[in-house]
């Protein structure tokens, strides 16, 4: 051992490097655990909040049924010996029920959201908005409005109806959600990216005033201010919660009177799974 003048030897153990090691390695270790642990109560917490959304939905569907039926016999049955005003009020009861059980339904969905290895899949994107549109047909004709996909759309990794349940939110809203005489345009993009896939539904209707941006991906949020328009206001809580659950993010960006372009992201999968599909396309045409 070397000794400078002046200075106590000291043993030669408290500069050996393995002990900070063993502590930094003991309190990575703690605090893996602890993460786990947490992770578990999440998950338990998350499972008994998506079990009371089911239950609740499901036991308030019992009374709306029985709700719509006899409100349904009073139209077919009685309506004729109600006035005017007692009319409207039935008209009105049947709306509400009809609201009350989209409501429910979205309730539904959003309990059921849940991603699974096992329901993983290659999934055309583009077939995928192809699908949306044909569902949104009634929509598409009664506004007049236009879907166009501006850019070619890749093959992902996920769940295909959730993915579709997304497109079919956001295409859906840019439709409903437009301007008066101006007819509603819908584009959609995809932007390609080293780490995700990255989306785009761009619309040229009412756009989204900047006080209510900030919970618009709540539950029970609406788009707007157009109280005209049909919805449960769940839609895009619905779609934040199936992205996330595939490992991306959301956001808007949008102007009053000029639209709103929503954006997505898609976790990327091995390159593997996506290109079997594009060979099966390819050998297919």
């Amino acid at each position: 051992m070397v000794q400078v003048a002046g200075v106590a030897p000291m043993e030669a153990a408290t500069f050996t490097g393995s002990d900070p090691l063993r502590r930094l390695e003991k309190e990575l270790r703690a605090a893996r655990r602890e993460l786990k642990r947490k992770d578990k109560e999440l998950a338990a917490k998350e499972e008994e909040l998506q079990s009371l959304f089911y239950t609740v939905s499901h036991e308030l569907k019992t009374p709306l049924i029985s709700l719509r039926g006899f409100s349904s016999l009073l139209q077919e049955f009685h309506a004729s010996s109600l006035s005017p005003e007692g009319r409207n009020y039935l008209d009105r009861i049947v709306r509400n029920v009809d609201q009350m059980e989209q409501l429910i339904n979205s309730l539904l969905v959003f309990s059921r959201i849940r991603v699974g290895r096992e329901e993983m899949e290659s999934v055309d994107v583009g077939e995928l908005v192809e699908e949306s549109v044909w569902e949104l047909q009634y929509l598409i004709r009664e506004t007049g409005g236009r879907v166009e996909t501006v850019t070619d759309l890749p093959v992902v990794y996920g769940n295909r109806n959730q993915l579709l349940t997304v497109f079919v939110n956001l295409i859906g809203n840019g439709l409903k959600y437009a301007r008066k005489d101006v007819t509603p345009l819908v584009e959609v993009g995809y932007a390609d990216d080293e780490i995700f896939h990255k989306f785009w539904v761009k619309d040229n209707g009412v756009g989204i005033p900047p006080r209510g941006r900030d919970r618009l991906f709540k539950m029970f949020s609406r788009l707007g201010n157009k109280r005209d328009v049909e919805g449960s206001g769940l839609g895009l809580a619905i779609v934040k919660r199936i992205v996330e659950n595939h490992g991306g993010e959301v956001w808007v960006r949008s102007r009053r009177n000029v639209g709103s372009c929503f954006y997505f992201t898609l976790a990327r999968r091995p390159r593997r799974a996506t290109r079997t599909l594009a060979r099966e396309r390819g050998e297919a045409k």
